[in-house]
Protein backbone atom coordinates (compact mmCIF):
# COMPACT_ATOMS: atom_id res chain seq x y z
CA UNK A 1 0.00 0.00 0.00
CA UNK A 2 1.48 3.72 -0.95
CA UNK A 3 1.46 6.40 1.51
CA UNK A 4 -1.21 8.14 -0.06
CA UNK A 5 -3.69 5.37 0.81
CA UNK A 6 -1.88 5.09 4.49
CA UNK A 7 -3.25 8.22 4.54
CA UNK A 8 -7.16 7.90 3.45
CA UNK A 9 -7.23 5.34 5.41
CA UNK A 10 -6.23 7.32 8.43
CA UNK A 11 -8.66 10.11 7.81
CA UNK A 12 -11.29 7.56 7.32
CA UNK A 13 -10.77 5.91 10.51
CA UNK A 14 -10.56 9.34 11.91
CA UNK A 15 -13.93 10.19 10.44
CA UNK A 16 -15.78 6.98 11.53
CA UNK A 17 -14.45 7.49 15.27
CA UNK A 18 -15.82 10.82 15.25
CA UNK A 19 -19.77 9.06 13.48
CA UNK A 20 -19.47 6.59 16.54
CA UNK A 21 -18.55 9.83 19.01
CA UNK A 22 -22.03 10.74 18.60
CA UNK A 23 -23.56 7.74 19.97
CA UNK A 24 -25.93 7.21 22.37
CA UNK A 25 -24.12 5.27 24.60
CA UNK A 26 -21.74 7.52 27.27
CA UNK A 27 -19.24 5.29 28.44
CA UNK A 28 -18.16 4.14 24.88
CA UNK A 29 -17.91 7.89 24.45
CA UNK A 30 -14.76 7.95 26.32
CA UNK A 31 -13.16 5.54 25.02
CA UNK A 32 -14.04 6.60 21.38
CA UNK A 33 -12.86 9.75 22.57
CA UNK A 34 -9.42 8.48 23.50
CA UNK A 35 -8.81 6.91 20.50
CA UNK A 36 -9.93 9.74 18.74
CA UNK A 37 -7.42 11.76 20.23
CA UNK A 38 -4.64 9.40 19.89
CA UNK A 39 -5.53 9.04 16.06
CA UNK A 40 -5.83 12.74 15.35
CA UNK A 41 -2.34 12.53 16.85
CA UNK A 42 -0.71 10.42 15.13
CA UNK A 43 -1.62 10.66 12.17
CA UNK A 44 -0.73 14.92 12.30
CA UNK A 45 3.10 13.56 13.48
CA UNK A 46 3.36 11.19 10.88
CA UNK A 47 2.16 14.06 8.12
CA UNK A 48 4.31 17.04 9.33
CA UNK A 49 7.27 14.26 10.59
CA UNK A 50 7.54 12.01 7.11
CA UNK A 51 4.53 13.63 4.62
CA UNK A 52 4.49 17.45 4.40
CA UNK A 53 8.82 17.45 4.88
CA UNK A 54 9.41 15.22 1.68
CA UNK A 55 6.88 17.19 -0.29
CA UNK A 56 8.18 20.18 0.59
CA UNK A 57 11.50 19.67 -0.48
CA UNK A 58 11.00 17.80 -3.60
CA UNK A 59 7.78 19.88 -4.86
CA UNK A 60 8.14 23.38 -3.13
CA UNK A 61 5.27 24.70 -5.46
CA UNK A 62 2.82 22.30 -2.56
CA UNK A 63 4.07 24.96 0.46
CA UNK A 64 0.74 26.86 0.73
CA UNK A 65 -1.66 24.18 0.27
CA UNK A 66 0.49 22.15 3.10
CA UNK A 67 0.53 25.62 5.34
CA UNK A 68 -3.16 25.32 5.20
CA UNK A 69 -3.64 22.12 6.10
CA UNK A 70 -1.38 22.41 9.05
CA UNK A 71 -3.59 25.43 10.12
CA UNK A 72 -6.92 23.23 9.75
CA UNK A 73 -5.00 20.79 11.61
CA UNK A 74 -4.72 23.29 14.42
CA UNK A 75 -8.16 23.81 14.42
CA UNK A 76 -9.06 20.79 14.65
CA UNK A 77 -6.51 20.33 17.60
CA UNK A 78 -8.13 23.22 19.58
CA UNK A 79 -11.66 21.59 18.60
CA UNK A 80 -10.66 18.47 20.63
CA UNK A 81 -9.33 20.09 23.37
CA UNK A 82 -12.60 21.81 23.79
CA UNK A 83 -14.38 18.92 23.44
CA UNK A 84 -12.02 17.23 26.11
CA UNK A 85 -13.43 20.18 28.70
CA UNK A 86 -17.00 18.82 28.17
CA UNK A 87 -18.35 15.71 30.08
CA UNK A 88 -19.57 12.79 27.47
CA UNK A 89 -22.89 12.81 28.93
CA UNK A 90 -23.52 16.27 28.21
CA UNK A 91 -25.80 18.31 25.70
CA UNK A 92 -22.26 20.29 24.99
CA UNK A 93 -20.46 17.23 23.95
CA UNK A 94 -22.68 15.91 21.39
CA UNK A 95 -22.78 19.56 19.62
CA UNK A 96 -19.22 19.91 19.92
CA UNK A 97 -18.88 16.08 18.86
CA UNK A 98 -21.19 16.85 15.90
CA UNK A 99 -19.31 20.26 14.55
CA UNK A 100 -15.94 18.39 14.95
CA UNK A 101 -17.46 15.36 12.70
CA UNK A 102 -18.67 18.03 9.88
CA UNK A 103 -15.30 20.26 10.38
CA UNK A 104 -13.05 16.99 9.91
CA UNK A 105 -14.95 15.47 7.06
CA UNK A 106 -14.95 19.25 5.28
CA UNK A 107 -11.35 19.40 5.54
CA UNK A 108 -10.55 15.56 3.88
CA UNK A 109 -12.37 16.50 0.85
CA UNK A 110 -11.71 20.58 0.41
CA UNK A 111 -7.87 20.66 1.73
CA UNK A 112 -6.39 16.84 2.22
CA UNK A 113 -7.82 15.48 -0.97
CA UNK A 114 -5.95 18.27 -2.48
CA UNK A 115 -3.03 17.42 -1.93
CA UNK A 116 -3.17 13.95 -1.86
CA UNK A 117 -4.30 14.76 -5.37
CA UNK A 118 -1.27 16.41 -6.31
CA UNK A 119 0.86 14.30 -4.68
CA UNK A 120 -0.30 11.54 -6.46
CA UNK A 121 0.42 13.75 -9.93
CA UNK A 122 3.84 14.36 -8.99
CA UNK A 123 5.03 11.13 -6.89
CA UNK A 124 6.52 8.33 -8.64
CA UNK A 125 5.82 4.86 -7.64
CA UNK A 126 9.25 4.77 -5.49
CA UNK A 127 8.59 7.69 -3.60
CA UNK A 128 5.30 6.69 -2.61
CA UNK A 129 6.84 3.25 -1.34
CA UNK A 130 9.69 5.08 0.35
CA UNK A 131 7.20 7.53 2.06
CA UNK A 132 5.03 4.52 2.87
CA UNK A 133 8.02 2.61 4.52
CA UNK A 134 9.15 5.76 6.60
CA UNK A 135 5.25 6.31 7.19
CA UNK A 136 4.86 3.05 8.56
CA UNK A 137 8.12 2.70 10.54
CA UNK A 138 7.25 6.41 12.03
CA UNK A 139 3.88 5.25 13.01
CA UNK A 140 5.22 1.89 14.85
CA UNK A 141 8.10 4.00 16.72
CA UNK A 142 4.99 6.32 17.74
CA UNK A 143 2.67 3.80 18.88
CA UNK A 144 5.41 2.08 20.71
CA UNK A 145 6.47 4.84 22.35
Amino acid sequence: MDVLDLIKQKYQKIVDLLSELCSPGIQKRYTIFNQLSQEINLLAELEQQTFYPFLRQRYPNHDEQIMINEGEYSRIQQLLEELESFSPASKEFEQKSSDMHNIVKYYIQEKVDKVLLEASKCLTNTERQQLSHEFIERQDFLNNY
